[in-house]
């Protein structure tokens, strides 16, 4: 093989690996990328900023009956309950869990 074919097959093979280099970085910019953006909508307020203690009475006057009042947070926070008073001591427990992480003010 001639030095000029050397030179040529060095080159060639310089280029495919810059390539695979430049395609490996892409693909590790754009992963950054994505973990930043996660970590941006971890970051933002999620639950509104007030934080309430719910009685039984307010959950009659704001969510109407149990049922309502059970799927409402059954969707929220996948909790079930039975009664009311059950209902009421879990969503605190939550919530209170929720402000003491910092997800609540």
């Amino acid at each position: 093989m001639s030095l000029a074919q050397r030179i040529r097959n060095n080159v060639a093979r310089s280029r495919r690996t810059t390539s695979e280099i430049l395609g490996a970085t892409s693909e590790l910019v754009q992963a950054h990328e994505r973990i930043l953006e996660q970590l941006d909508m971890f970051n933002q307020p999620t639950l509104p900023a007030k934080r309430k203690t719910w009685t039984i009475a307010i959950m009659k006057r704001e969510l109407g009956g149990f049922k309502a009042a059970k799927n409402h947070f059954a969707k929220i926070y996948g909790i079930k309950a039975k009664s009311w008073t059950t209902l009421v001591e879990k969503v605190n427990n939550i919530e209170s869990a929720l402000v003491h992480l910092g997800y609540w003010q």
